[in-house]
């Protein structure tokens, strides 16, 4: 099975500083492959091993974030046989539906059976370009994916759990699936891996379709931080509720 993962550089959180008009800056954040893509990318190298298959990574960015050796042996070293990778600075990727056509574009020239995808970015958290991405490519699409298993080269059977229930989907290849970050743990590269990972072949693909935002950001800010009341109420009986009810009306709750 030919397995291709997407996955987004993305600045890593816990460098991301908040200023003090509340703005965020990632200067200081190094840089750092999407959390809920690394399930994408585990679910990919565990589904290429017990088929016999391939997985590629596909990544679609900005020059300063792909052209980072770094993190281009980081997301090789997570089972990709091969990276692929669209680099355009003209385009911040900010919009879903631009990213989609971008990724879409690439996957019209490659070959495959299954895409998969995290269930959103880190940064922005859309849960919308896989949806998007295999729509545009006229694919089956399932989202919120908790587990899948190859019947056969051209059918999987899928789960996903939603909030009262567990659905299993027969769902014909090729397909665009947006995994759960339930539906594994990713594991931790040996030293072995990121050996090997500095080997293995990596490509430039151009954007062929013009991919215009549908929409902007204007603005990123931190939520305003509130002090905290420290209102106690006492005790366990009608009193100590209605006083509660009160404090929370007041509150406007």
């Amino acid at each position: 099975m030919k397995i291709i993962t997407c996955c987004k550089v993305v600045p890593n959180e816990e460098g991301i500083t908040v200023m003090q008009n509340r703005e965020l800056s990632t200067e200081k954040a190094p840089l750092a492959i999407s959390q809920y893509d690394l399930n994408a990318m585990e679910s990919g190298k565990k589904l290429a091993a017990e088929t016999g298959g391939t997985m590629v990574a596909l990544s679609v960015g900005s020059s300063s974030s792909l052209e980072n050796t770094k993190i281009r042996k980081d997301i090789l070293s997570r089972g990709a046989d091969e990276l692929k990778l669209v680099i355009d600075d003209a385009h911040g990727f900010s919009d879903s539906l631009q990213t989609a056509k971008a990724l879409a574009g690439a996957l019209k020239n490659m070959e495959y059976d299954l895409v998969l995808c995290g269930a959103g970015s880190s940064d922005l958290y859309s849960q919308e370009v896989g949806i998007q991405t295999g729509t545009i490519l006229d694919l089956p699409v399932v989202n919120n994916v908790t587990g899948i298993t190859a019947v056969s080269d051209s059918t999987l059977h899928v789960e996903r759990t939603l909030e009262e229930e567990v659905e299993l989907l027969e769902v014909s290849l090729p397909a665009v699936l947006s995994v759960s970050s339930e539906i594994n743990v990713p594991t931790v590269p040996s030293m072995r891996d990121i050996m090997k990972a500095g080997k293995k072949p990596v490509s430039v693909m151009d954007m062929k379709e013009e991919a215009a935002p549908s929409t902007r950001i204007i603005e990123q800010l931190a939520p305003k931080q509130q002090e905290r009341r420290q209102q106690v109420v006492e005790g366990d009986g009608e009193e100590a509720v209605d006083a509660l009810v009160s404090f929370l009306r007041k509150e406007g709750f």
